[in-house]
């Protein structure tokens, strides 16, 4: 691009020196229509030429601007292009879709067990709690029992004590396991 519009200018430059050398209009102030045809036409033809030379420079200028805009719009989709995911991506993607889907499924099995296994335990829970009652029951009732028999057992002791003969003090006495406590 550099080059080009470095050639155009060389080129610009190289026909302003020409017209200097070679002054074709001498009497650049007024025009010479009279003295020689000729050469007035040859001089209007440089002039339109150097004129369309001037303009498709200019023209060729605009249009290396469009060619490089163009190119640089190229490089850019094409780096885009090659950061866009490929085939293999894709197949990749597919498996993990697809390991995916086998998870989910997993993990509603797992739900599901998950689910029965805490109704297990609610069902053990409540029978924990059952049984903790009935033993509480259970107790209740010995406590009961052991109560009214540790009074009945009174009762009848303070019957028998009444009716017991007082030890005699040249007995030796006996307590617990059979032990003589002698006083």
């Amino acid at each position: 691009h550099l080059q080009r519009e470095l050639l155009q200018e060389r080129t610009k430059v190289k026909a302003l020196s020409e017209e200097l050398e070679n002054p074709m209009n001498v009497h650049r102030w007024r025009k010479l229509e009279g003295s020689d045809p000729a050469t007035y036409e040859l001089i209007q033809k440089v002039r339109t030429l150097q004129k369309r030379l001037i303009a498709k420079t200019e023209e060729v200028v605009q249009k290396d601007a469009v060619i490089s805009e163009k190119e640089s719009l190229y490089n850019q989709l094409k780096n885009i292009i090659q950061r866009q995911p490929g085939p293999e991506v894709e197949a990749q993607l597919s498996v993990y879709q697809a390991n995916l889907e086998e998870k989910k499924k997993q993990m509603r099995s797992m739900t599901t067990e998950l689910r029965m296994e805490q109704g297990r335990v609610g069902d053990y829970r409540d029978e924990i709690d059952r049984l903790n009652r009935d033993l509480t029951e259970v107790k209740k009732k010995f406590y009961d029992q052991k109560r009214r028999e540790q009074l009945t057992l009174q009762k009848s002791e303070l019957g028998k004590a009444k009716f017991e003969p007082t030890p005699n003090p040249n007995q030796p006495r006996f307590t617990g396991g059979g032990f003589n406590l002698s006083i």
